[in-house]
């Protein structure tokens, strides 16, 4: 009788376990893009997250409010060669987008669109068994989902 409970126990653990590894897996739905055109020649790079910021000072002068102040930072898992060669070598900026897309299809997918994008920072973090690196771009123009933000 005592092996039988604990049979039904661990069985009832180990289903347990599964359901909540299961639900973990279910979290990673979205998919993140970033893609910028050098050239002809578009660069698709996953990315892990992203976020974008637009700030505006209160004290602006009419020749300061010509400069945009767009800023998009961007988690990797590593960086993708073509795209370093592509910011490095394209001094006036890039041009592109990044795509959040649900591939369960739970929400809508986002679209962020990017003018003259250029490389502001660069960091790229390693471990004994994790890597990260992080691109920190400045824009002249921001489009979030058909919206020009000014």
């Amino acid at each position: 009788m005592n092996k039988k409970n604990l049979s039904l126990l661990l069985l009832f653990f180990c289903f347990l376990t599964g359901i909540a590894y299961g639900q973990q897996l279910d979290d990673k739905h979205v998919k993140i893009e970033i893609t910028v055109k050098d050239g002809n020649k578009p660069i698709t790079v996953q990315v892990r997250s992203s976020s974008v910021s637009y700030s505006k000072s209160a004290n602006l002068t009419a020749k300061d409010s010509i400069q945009k102040n767009y800023y998009i930072a961007i988690d990797l898992e590593r960086h993708d060669i073509n795209l370093l060669t592509a910011f490095a070598k394209n001094k006036k900026g890039l041009d592109g987008q990044i795509m959040m897309i649900d591939t369960q299809g739970k929400t809508l997918p986002r679209k962020i669109e990017f003018k003259k994008a250029t490389l502001d920072a660069l960091t790229d973090q390693f471990t004994n068994d994790y890597s990260s690196a992080y691109l920190s771009l400045n824009c002249s123009g921001l489009v979030i989902d058909g919206i020009n933000i000014e």
